[in-house]
């Protein structure tokens, strides 16, 4: 069976040939906690989005992006950092998809301040938005097979990643165990994962996420890991999983959402420089481990 990366390098090889681009409508905002907004978005350019996974992100824009030599490969990386020549945008993570009805929903935190909360402002039914994506996060498959439902499978994120993090438990075959845990997440924030028969959640302080899974029980050279959360918290997170729990590093996913100190136009300024140096060197822009690394530096 392929591994976690292997299984993301094969997506993303496939979609890189065929990569969405396409205008939609905003077609409702509800308020699903006080910190989160869902935010559902309709249009027949979903019809290009023909092999959903879930924790799948994409970036939005309040228009849609004029075309750049190059960014097709994989809109959701860089396309929309400053100084690209196109509107300013943010990830998101794909909550749902209705095919037949050309409907997506995400969810977005609301911080009080700053360019999503001015978005979250201004959208309401029939605004306009423009995507690009689909980045591939997760794969099922490695994780999904019968001959392994009771290998461990351990999700990590703090509220940056709380939305792909419950993407990824909806969408796990009925009565597939996991352990997710989660940290910083207020109380009332934390309807966006719901209960579900064997799985497990522990809900942690913020900066206590590597902590937690330095304490765990022995995961073993079976157990696949998924990371979402800050980018030095992320690090060490990694390290513990492969050195002390014994994952293989090929089965370990890790995402870094946000780095303290600096804004997202920081990192997106940054990491457009760092992503195109890394590639002028031979760097597989599909690569799993890598990405992480060229946007967090």
């Amino acid at each position: 069976m392929m591994s976690l990366h292997e299984a993301i390098r094969a997506v993303a090889t496939d979609r890189a040939q065929r990569p969405i681009r396409c205008e939609l409508q905003v077609d409702a905002v509800t308020e699903i906690s006080p910190s989160f907004r869902r935010i559902t978005l309709r249009g027949a350019g979903l019809a290009a989005y023909t092999d959903p996974l879930p924790a799948d992100a994409f970036r939005l824009f309040p228009s849609v992006p004029a075309a750049r030599d190059g960014a097709a490969r994989d809109g959701a990386a860089t396309a929309g950092a400053p100084g690209a020549g196109v509107a300013p945008s943010r990830a998101f993570t794909v909550r749902t998809f209705d095919p037949a009805a050309e409907r997506l929903a995400f969810d977005a935190f609301a911080h009080g301040a700053g360019l999503v909360d001015r978005w979250l402002r201004g959208l309401g039914p029939g605004t306009g938005v423009g995507i690009t994506g689909m980045r591939v996060e997760f794969v099922l498959a490695p994780v999904a097979a019968a001959a392994a439902a009771t290998d461990p499978l351990l999700l990590v994120a703090d509220g940056s990643g709380l939305p792909a993090a419950a993407a990824i438990l909806a969408a796990l075959p009925a009565g597939r165990p996991a352990l997710a845990v989660l940290g910083g997440v207020a109380t009332a924030d934390r309807v966006l994962v719901p209960a579900r028969p064997g799985h497990r959640i522990r809900w942690v302080r913020r900066h206590a996420l590597p902590e937690a899974v330095r304490t765990l029980p022995r995961l073993g050279g079976a157990a696949v890991a998924w990371v979402a959360a800050e980018a030095a918290q992320v690090r060490i997170i990694r390290r513990h999983l492969v050195e002390l729990h014994g994952v293989p590093r090929s089965q370990v996913r890790t995402s870094a959402y946000w780095k303290a100190g600096f804004t997202m136009d920081d990192l997106d300024a940054a990491a457009v420089p760092r992503q195109a140096e890394a590639v002028a060197e031979g760097w597989d822009e599909r690569d799993p481990e890598g990405l992480a690394e060229i946007v967090i530096g």
